[in-house]
């Protein structure tokens, strides 16, 4: 098994649900490379700052990934980014989708890793299609 780094900053009682579902997603991927990704658990006025400042868009978003790939100098795992994930909008959407708080923060930490890994829904629907089928592969590694 690939040891990857998952760190996690916002409330503990989210953690164990957000790194199960990157890791569910990097282990569908087949990465068998050691990786390191940043979670931040933020709220709606955080992300819409930077959702503004890197997307133009100013609205708060439920997810927001920033991809590295650089390797780590302390650690020599490769960098693969940073996710960004507002507590408040997924709580509106677990409410509108009935998934649960902790559902809906796994399935939008899967997605941000996707992305992480080279995925982009916002090129076509056909990438848009892909995208959402490996997302229902991974929920069921991580339910």
């Amino acid at each position: 098994m690939t040891d990857h780094a998952i760190n996690i900053r916002g409330p503990a009682k989210y953690k164990k649900y957000i790194k199960k579902a990157v890791l569910a997603a990097l282990e569908y991927e087949k990465t068998d490379y050691e990786c390191e990704i940043n979670v931040e658990v933020t709220d709606d006025r955080k992300i819409q700052k930077l959702n503004k400042q890197y997307r133009q868009k100013d609205c708060p978003t439920d997810v927001l990934s920033f991809s590295m790939n650089e390797i780590n100098p302390e650690n020599g795992k490769t960098q693969l980014g940073d996710i960004v994930i507002s507590v408040e909008t997924a709580r509106k959407q677990s409410e509108e989708f009935e998934t649960g708080l902790e559902g809906e923060l796994m399935f939008l930490a899967a997605h941000a890793a996707l992305h992480l890994l080279g995925y982009d829904h916002e090129i076509s629907e056909e990438d848009d299609f892909v995208m959402r089928e490996k997302q229902k592969e991974i929920a069921k590694i991580y339910e």
